[in-house]
Order: C-alpha cells, then sequence, then structure tokens
C-alpha cells in the first residue's frame, strides 16, 4: 500500500527485529497513522519458514551482500556480513536462537548514565515480549506475542555436547534465560511446531489489520528530510523512482547496525571531515556515528569427523552453547561456545572439512575490538565500507585461547565417543600455531551492534531516550544504540530495544 498524501504521524526505517515492533505498537495508539519502508521483499520464502535451512539465506536475494574491509589481525581476509533484506530483518534469517544477555550488560549501559536501562528496568520488557512455553518461572513473561520454547526434541549430537559440558565440570542450565547464564545447556528457540516465528510473524502481520498502518517493501531509505535542524521525513528509492514522504510528528530509524549509520552519514549527520571529503553537506557533526561497531567473532571451526553420517538436522541445527569465563576474576562470562551439527568453517579452511562432521564454535562475547560503518561514496548505492576489526585486540586473542582449549575437552570427552572418529582440526598446536589458525578462523557470529552508540559523552549518537544528539524528531532504534554488545545472540535485545524505544515515542 502506499499513502496518497506522503504524509504520516510516524516514519519507521527499516522492518527488522527492532522497526516491526515499533511499527506494531506505534500503530496501536489511536489515531497515529505510520509508515514502515522496508528495503527488502516479504519473507515467504520457503527457507524462512524452516528454521533449519538459515545457512542457505546468507547470501543470495534476501541478502544485502556486505561483506568487510581486509581484516588487518586476521590475515587480510575479507569476511563476508550477512544482513537481511526482506520484513523481519535478522529475525528471519537467523537461527532463532533467544537469548537475552547477561544482566551486567545492562546495568553496564545504566553505569555510563543510560538512566532506565538497567537490568531491573529492562526484564520487564522482555517479560512482556515472550509466550514462554517452558516451566512457569518469575524471571519469565507468559502472555507476550514471541513464541519462545525449550526444544520438544533434540539431536544425538547436541545431547552428547551437553553431556561432555558436565564431564568436565560445568554446570548444566534448565534455562539458558534463567537465574544464572554460566554453564551449558540448549537453546531457547523462536520455533513453533517446526515452523520460524519472527517479528514479522508476531508483531507486524497482526498490527496490518489496522487501517492506520502502512508497509511499503522494496523502498530504500536513502536519505533524511529536514526543516531547519527538525528531521521531518525520509527520502527513499523503489522501482528505480525517488520518493519522499513526510511525518509530522517523529522518524525512527531503525536500519541496523550498518544500515542505520549509514543512513545518518548520507543524510549529513555524522563526523563532518569525512562528510565533507565526500562532498556530503554536514547537518549536525556527530563524531561518533559509525565508530564503536562491535561483532562476537566466531571459530568457524573445532571440526570432527563422524562415525557416521551426519544426523537428521533437529530445531535450527546448533542447538546447544555454553558461557564460561576465560580467566579467573571476571565478573561475567567472555566466551560462548556452540555447537554446529553439520560442517562449518571460514572458506579459508573448508577444505579441511569431511563430509560428514560436526564443529564445536567458540565465540568471544565480551568482546574488546572495535571497529567502525563508513561511506565510500554520496551515491546511495554503493555499499558502505565495514571494518569489523576482528581481533585487533590482543585480549580477544587470549579469550579465544582459553575457549579453544575448553572446546577441545569438551569434544574429546566420553560423551562424544560413540559419534567421534576423530578431530579434524585445529589439533594440538602450539601457541604460536594456534593463533595462525584462529586468524584463518575467525568469521562472524552474526551479530553487529554499537555503531550508534548510546550514551552521555561526546562520542554518543544518541541519549538514553534514543534521540539523536543536535536533530529532533528522529530517534534510532536497533542494536547499533547498544553501549557495548550484549553477552550472547543480539536479536532479543533488538526486540527489547524495538518496544523500549516506542514506550519512549509515545510517552513524548
Amino acid at each position: 500500500m502506499r499513502s496518497q498524501d506522503g504524509e504520516f504521524e510516524y516514519v519507521v526505517i527499516g522492518a527488522g527485529s527492532a522497526g516491526c515492533v515499533v511499527a506494531a505498537r506505534l500503530s496501536a495508539a489511536p489515531g497515529a497513522r505510520v509508515l514502515l519502508l522496508e528495503a527488502g521483499c516479504e519473507d515467504d520464502h520457503s527457507d524462512v519458514q524452516d528454521p533449519a535451512r538459515w545457512p542457505f539465506l546468507l547470501t543470495g536475494a534476501l541478502d544485502w551482500g556486505y561483506s568487510t574491509t581486509p581484516q588487518a589481525s586476521a590475515d587480510g581476509r575479507v569476511v563476508h556480513c550477512p544482513r537481511a533484506r526482506m520484513l523481519g530483518g535478522c529475525h528471519s534469517h537467523n537461527a532463532s536462537a533467544w537469548v537475552r544477555g547477561h544482566p551486567a550488560d545492562f546495568d553496564s549501559w545504566a553505569y555510563q548514565g543510560n538512566r532506565g536501562w538497567d537490568w531491573a528496568s529492562v526484564l520487564p520488557i522482555f517479560k512482556r515480549i515472550e509466550d514462554w512455553q517452558g516451566p512457569p518461572s518469575g524471571l519469565r513473561g507468559g502472555r507476550g506475542p514471541m513464541f519462545v520454547s525449550p526444544p520438544e526434541q533434540t539431536g544425538p549430537i547436541a545431547a552428547a555436547f551437553i553431556e561432555a559440558g558436565r564431564e568436565v565440570g560445568l554446570p548444566v542450565l534448565d534455562d539458558i534465560n534463567g537465574p544464572s547464564m554460566e554453564g551449558i545447556g540448549y537453546f531457547n528457540f523462536t520455533i513453533k511446531n517446526g515452523r520460524r516465528v519472527s517479528v514479522a510473524s508476531a508483531y507486524l502481520r497482526p498490527a496490518l489489520s489496522r487501517s492506520n498502518l502502512t508497509v511499503i517493501t522494496g523502498a530504500e531509505a536513502q536519505r533524511l528530510l529536514f526543516e531547519g535542524d527538525r528531521c521531518v521525513g525520509a527520502e527513499y528509492q523503489i522501482s528505480g523512482k525517488v520518493e519522499r514522504v513526510r511525518a509530522t510528528r517523529e522518524v525512527a530509524l531503525c536500519g541496523g547496525a550498518i544500515g542505520s549509520p549509514r543512513v545518518l552519514l548520507l543524510s549529513g549527520i555524522g563526523p563532518a571531515a569525512e562528510l565533507v571529503a565526500l562532498g556530503i553537506t554536514p547537518q549536525v557533526d556527530l563524531p561518533g556515528v559509525g565508530k564503536s561497531l562491535q561483532d562476537h567473532p566466531l571459530l568457524g571451526g573445532i571440526a570432527y569427523e563422524l562415525t557416521g553420517p551426519v544426523p537428521p538436522v533437529m530445531n535450527n541445527g546448533a542447538e546447544a552453547t555454553l558461557w564460561w569465563r576465560s580467566r579467573p576474576g571476571l565478573y561475567s562470562p567472555d566466551i560462548q561456545p556452540v555447537v554446529i551439527e553439520f560442517p562449518f568453517a571460514t572458506p579459508e579452511l573448508a577444505g579441511r572439512l569431511p563430509e560428514h562432521c560436526f564443529v564445536i564454535a567458540p565465540s568471544v562475547v565480551r568482546v574488546a575490538s572495535r571497529g567502525s560503518v563508513s561511506l565510500c561514496s554520496a551515491d546511495p548505492s554503493v555499499l558502505p565500507a565495514i571494518d569489523m576489526g576482528y581481533l585487533r585486540s590482543g585480549a580477544d586473542v587470549e579469550a579465544f585461547l582459553s575457549a579453544i582449549e575448553l572446546c577441545r575437552a569438551i569434544g574429546a570427552a566420553k560423551s562424544f565417543d560413540p559419534l567421534r572418529k576423530r578431530e579434524v582440526m585445529p589439533g594440538p598446536l602450539g601457541r604460536a600455531a594456534m593463533i595462525a589458525w584462529i586468524r584463518q578462523a575467525v568469521t562472524t557470529y552474526f551479530h553487529p551492534s554499537s555503531s550508534c552508540r548510546m550514551g552521555v559523552d561526546d562520542q554518543a549518537v544518541v541519549d538514553p531516550e534514543l534521540r539523536v544528539y543536535g536533530v529532533p524528531g528522529l530517534r534510532v532504534a536497533d542494536a547499533s544504540i547498544m553501549p557495548a554488545i550484549s553477552t550472547g545472540n543480539t536479536n532479543a535485545p533488538s526486540i527489547m530495544i524495538g518496544e523500549k524505544a516506542a514506550d519512549l515515542i509515545l510517552s513524548a
């Protein structure tokens, strides 16, 4: 549908994990006309609906086609950066895992001056989101739009992984979003009756019954529109034509950790000197736009050949995980290995994998390295430069060395004896050789964040109410606003950010 007059109270840019939530919640307000712009298409592809098919969605027409710049601390390798281009955003192509994060994540955000983002404040929002199917708990929600469940059935590799964790002394968690995050257990999933549940199905489609919500797909936002210093709308391209839409109240930019800084920079909001060098007239000199980018680096991976064929994929094929501390004295866990029940490795190492194998893939989730998103051109059709900064900090390398030691102990445990034929890689390497392997094995865990960081310092892009500094009428609401990346998969926190953003907008 398209508005006849091009004017709405609210314009939401991006129908991803936060954007679908913001649009749905705003449209519930009486009399508020809401437009949701999505650059991609519908989410009706059969592979989207099957939660086990997520690896096949990471390239092709439903992906933006982003890659990093050569990563200096990863042997100069260029790493693919999957970002979904469809309704539901990355919740329509991710592995359907539901991880809130550690309470310390949110308390740390608040400690940095972001009042209202502490764990006690965001827990009720997480509970409001959830339709939890597991055992009743005061920490879980029961009537929210998002179906969240423990796995109904599990595969033999995941079961062996958990028992192997028990063998090496890890606590086994009944619920990874329960009282403690530290230990090993099955993921919570947004999977119902074998089908993906996403923000598109849980939030957006029910809201489409309201006549005041308009959704336009294939509409790629290029620039924001201003009257003086106030943001009053957006310019977008659709079917080769440039259209403009006006927002009489607010614009909510929900383009994700790559898309949101890109639109801000194209609109003249960012480091002034960099914008001028590209021929863009600065609207607001905000030096932090596109900086502080973080992702969870993942190693693909510690591989084991199976004694027989790969078992049929259950759930998402990556059913179990653990959180642990890479060294004593840390306040909260900083590593998160995950078992992947099929061959998984970087292109540089994939040739070493046998046909029938599984992988234990460690990740550093309290990552020290940061990168950036920057423009290569003032032309909106030119993709941005994405520097994830993988392994830039030596602390991340040290955390990986510890994580590999733990993962190899789990892979060698007796619980895997009936399944494991041999360890394929990396093997018992010395320190220098193991670090060299890490630089070849590192890739994305698909969790970019923090490129429009929330805060109260001079590098912050948005304030604690998600308002862009110096730009009335504009907020950013997605993973880009995280002051630091959360300890685990970022989809659930992104949905929480969307819920909180809607609260903030409506209360204004």
